[in-house]
């Protein structure tokens, strides 16, 4: 990209946080690195704010989804204008409407499709089943329509580039790959210690395996610890303490994202004990890469790309995450055989170091704004 002329760049969220992982640890703070005007627009009721170099501008937190849904989009949609950037990217599906407003006044836009929403809304419990498959097929419609004017649209997972090629030739791969520092592998970490510690980070639910996780630790003794850090629901987090495996349980909460990488110092074990529903079939999972970065052995699913995935890398040990004493004896064969676990932390870093790292990622980020400027 020319740094002659840095380009006026606004991401726009009503769901995520101002401080979120990919939009602005990664995409927001990586483009004010390279030379541009950054800003970004939330919904979290914080305040205005400039951190990084990235101006942060807030609409204030929305009392609740249907508000958020009907009210907090049309405040995005005018604070965009206010900010009047030469490309518009936004992340969150309620926000399509307000990219084909943007695309209407001539503005560039690009969606950044984080996930399957499709997909995804067949399995939100928070919707009443039987409505769930219209929900989708509606959403479905309304994306493609979209996703055809838009100047381009971003994608995480490779799986998901033909799907959204049909819709629009300007598709772009851009992976949630991690930093790669240089220095987060510690070859020491899978020695068998004291406490062994299996650390998951993120939105903590049933579908993305949170009762798996619990119940594996029935099986476990006191040497064994599972630390979890993240959001949960109420109701869920009462029914997850009546569960045996929560004595061995450390719920964080939700903690910033530089406590979540010194746990991931600490962690000797990683777990991913997806359901197979969804898009969870997909292996491109942020915190799998992540505890590959800390050359952290991984146990992970056994169905879908998880399988392939580790054929190739050889990072950790693919088992039916609903096998809570299955996974129990993994987590114990991995502690009581540390030169085998280093191996599998090892090669996890190296595909790293090679091929999953946000570098990688980002050059297709700049490639998309070039194409788009052109």
């Amino acid at each position: 990209m020319n740094l002659q002329n840095p380009l006026r760049i606004c991401h726009l969220t009503s769901v995520h946080g101002r401080y979120d992982t990919r939009i602005f640890m990664k995409e927001c703070r990586s483009l004010v690195m390279e030379g541009h005007d950054v800003s970004l627009v939330v919904a979290d009721g914080l305040g205005d704010e400039e951190k990084d170099g990235v101006k942060i501008y807030d609409i204030g937190k929305p009392k609740n989804r249907i508000v958020r849904i009907l009210h907090s989009t049309k405040k995005v949609n005018k604070k965009a204008i206010d900010v009047n950037s030469s490309i518009y990217h936004f992340h969150d599906p309620e926000l399509l409407f307000v990219g084909n407003s943007l695309i209407r006044k001539g503005k560039k836009v690009v969606f950044d499709i984080h996930e399957n929403v499709g997909e995804q809304i067949m399995i939100k419990e928070w919707l009443p089943y039987p409505f769930r498959k219209v929900i989708s097929w509606i959403y479905n419609k309304i994306e493609s329509n979209i996703c055809r004017k838009l100047s381009a649209l971003i994608v995480p997972q490779p799986i998901m580039v033909s799907k959204f090629l049909a819709y629009n030739s300007n598709t772009f791969l851009v992976e949630n790959f991690p930093f790669f520092k240089g220095d987060s592998f510690n070859s020491d970490k899978t020695k068998r210690i004291e406490k062994t510690i299996c650390f998951h980070p993120g939105s903590l639910m049933e579908d993305r395996g949170l009762i798996n996780m619990i119940t594996t630790f029935e099986h476990l003794d006191s040497s064994y610890e599972l630390h979890l850090a993240g959001a949960i629901q109420d109701e869920m987090l009462e029914r997850c303490k009546k569960l045996k495996g929560w004595e061995k349980t450390i719920f964080h909460g939700e903690i910033h994202f530089n406590e979540v990488l010194d746990l991931y110092k600490k962690t000797t074990i990683g777990l991913i004990l997806y359901n197979n529903v969804g898009q969870y079939y997909l292996s491109y999972a942020v915190k799998l890469f992540e505890y590959m970065s800390y050359g952290i052995p991984v146990i992970m699913p056994n169905f879908g790309e998880w399988v392939g995935f580790n054929e190739e890398n050889e990072c950790g040990i693919n088992i039916d995450p609903k096998d809570s004493k299955g996974i129990a004896k993994a987590i114990a064969f991995l502690n009581d055989n540390p030169d085998k676990a280093a191996v599998m932390g090892k090669n996890g870093y190296n595909a790293i170091v090679n091929k999953y790292n946000w570098d990688n990622s980002f050059s297709r980020l700049t490639k998309c704004y070039q194409t788009i400027e052109i």
